[in-house]
């Protein structure tokens, strides 16, 4: 068991979509810790409005990247 968990961990970590696992991670923490404490709608939008920039500056590294490395495999 403790196999499969470090071989996800390793995985995680040399994934190009690390980045966005940590803001939904964190986004769900915010959104829990929030309710927990302190309900309030600006809070939640905080998070939220964080993790989308956050995943969208993921996804605009990971298609640039994928692009420069069919680029190169081209040459």
């Amino acid at each position: 068991m403790k196999e499969f968990f470090c071989s996800k961990w390793r995985k995680l970590q040399s994934s190009k979509w690390r980045f966005s696992m940590y803001a939904l991670t964190a986004f769900i923490g915010v959104i829990i810790g929030n309710l927990l404490v302190n309900p309030h709608l600006y809070y939640i939008l905080g998070a939220l409005s964080g993790s989308l920039l956050i995943i969208v500056i993921n996804l605009i590294y990971v298609i640039v990247s994928s692009n420069r490395n069919q680029n190169s495999k081209k040459d």
